[in-house]
């Protein structure tokens, strides 16, 4: 447990430093701050930790017991039979965006029931090639061998796409040519499978452990290869709740509206007519919001893309309030 909560504490606050070095901006915090930033830095962690393990530990260790529950051996048929289904859905995938039009993509659901089609197809093969070298059975029992396979093909789907989402944003960071992008995660998602083969081999125990620094290992070298070293910080945070915010309107009290208001810059705010007390601040993006200030910027610049976008740094107890556009009705 120790040792667990040494690994949380590490990797969440590499990831809340990266995401500081993305918005060039250090928060202050206070006792209470700090509190809260340490049990950020937790919650990152452990999240980061849980994903990695699903997708670098629990497709190869499922593998290996399932298979033994079939009573067939972990083979290159075995794994073509798993994991081939799996791998042609998450190319599909990716490609169908880069290659389609969007009226013509297919959902992603109508791609999962035919690559799971193909893998109940490819299981009942194999167990019918298994059962010649043996005794023949009922359909019964080649039912319950292929009901394994095909839960083994379904979390493979599932520990790879649970990378698949990292991966494309750093794919979008990077500066690199698309179809080169491309050959890259291509590369790094064949890696994440040959690190869930390898841990089909190992005990249990030491694969809990041997998984997730690997999936590091990965992940760092993805970012190396890419040059994004800061999206899966600013992913992960985004994803906390504490990220940027596109398209925001914040309600300021009076003393800070009218301070922004006389001061040289393009963020500007406007008094409310029927509240005096209060201002409006619209159309910024909150950088962050951890700490005691709020950071937002104003939007991009028209027409001259070297000009750097405005950035307004406040104190919360000045901001009473945002809204934003972006929630989805019912």
């Amino acid at each position: 447990m120790a040792l667990l909560t040494a690994a949380a504490l590490t990797v969440g606050g590499l990831l809340l430093m990266g995401f500081f070095l993305r918005i060039g901006f250090m928060p202050d915090v206070d006792l209470a701050g700090s509190m809260a930033l340490i049990f950020a830095a937790a919650i990152v962690g452990i999240g980061t930790l849980i994903a990695l393990v699903f997708a670098t530990v629990m497709p190869g260790v499922s593998m290996r017991y399932l298979l033994d529950q079939a009573q067939l051996p972990l083979n290159w048929s075995a794994v073509l039979v798993t994991a081939g289904p799996a791998g042609l859905l998450v190319t599909l995938a990716v490609l169908s965006p880069l290659l389609l039009e969007p009226a013509q993509r297919p959902n992603v659901w109508v791609l999962a029931i035919g690559c799971f089609a193909i893998a109940l197809v490819a299981g009942a093969i194999l167990v019918c090639v298994a059962e010649r070298r043996g005794a023949q059975l009922d359909w019964g029992i080649r039912i319950k061998k292929i009901w394994p396979l095909m839960l083994c093909s379904v979390l493979w789907t599932l520990g790879l796409f649970q990378v698949l989402q990292a991966a494309i944003q750093m794919g979008v960071d990077s500066s690199h040519p698309p179809f080169f992008t491309v050959f890259l995660l291509g590369c790094w998602l064949a890696m994440i499978a040959s690190i869930n083969l390898a841990m089909a081999q190992l005990p249990l125990r030491v694969s809990l452990i041997v998984g997730p620094v690997a999936g590091i290992f990965s992940v760092v070298l993805l970012a190396m290869l890419t040059g994004s070293y800061s999206t899966v910080s600013a992913t992960t945070v985004k994803t906390l709740g504490i990220g940027e915010m596109q398209g925001t309107n914040l309600i300021l009290t009076a003393d800070m509206c009218h301070a922004l208001s006389a001061a040289p810059g393009a963020l500007h705010c406007e008094p409310m007519a029927d509240k005096a007390t209060v201002g409006i601040l619209k159309d910024v993006a909150i950088v962050s919001r951890i700490g005691s200030n709020v950071v937002a910027e104003g939007p991009p610049p028209k027409g001259d893309s070297a000009q750097t976008r405005s950035r307004l740094i406040l104190r919360k107890d000045t901001v009473l309030a945002w809204t934003t556009s972006g929630a989805k009705g019912p």
